[in-house]
């Protein structure tokens, strides 16, 4: 699945995700477009899942009726030990098979 990592997740966490194709909006030079923007990039770079800890996305957005999926981590600190823990149900959900539109929240 081809994965877009959001600004504000460890740039670290991409190299986790055996066996997608995974990018994040640092190297993209993507870093400075807002939430509405970034999904709109995102979607015409064929990416399918935007990763997050940005709560806020999942409500500002209308995810539903786009091509991408949200999937939002909710650690308890935003940091690289906090997420990874969170790998092992961001994996399942990746080789799921993650329908358009969709939004899940992953918390440890």
């Amino acid at each position: 699945m081809r994965v877009l990592l959001d600004h504000c997740v460890d740039i670290h966490f991409a190299k986790l995700l055996v066996g997608h194709d995974v990018a994040h909006t640092k190297t993209l030079g993507w870093q400075q477009l807002s939430n509405g923007k970034l999904l709109s990039a995102a979607e015409e770079a064929g990416f399918q899942v935007l990763v997050t800890v940005d709560k806020n996305v999942r409500f500002q957005q209308n995810i539903a009726k786009r091509q991408i999926s949200l999937i939002t981590l909710n650690p308890r600190f935003v940091d690289y030990d906090q997420l990874v823990p969170m790998v092992d149900a961001l994996l399942a959900i990746l080789e799921s098979g993650l329908p358009s539109g969709s939004q899940i929240l992953i918390e440890p």
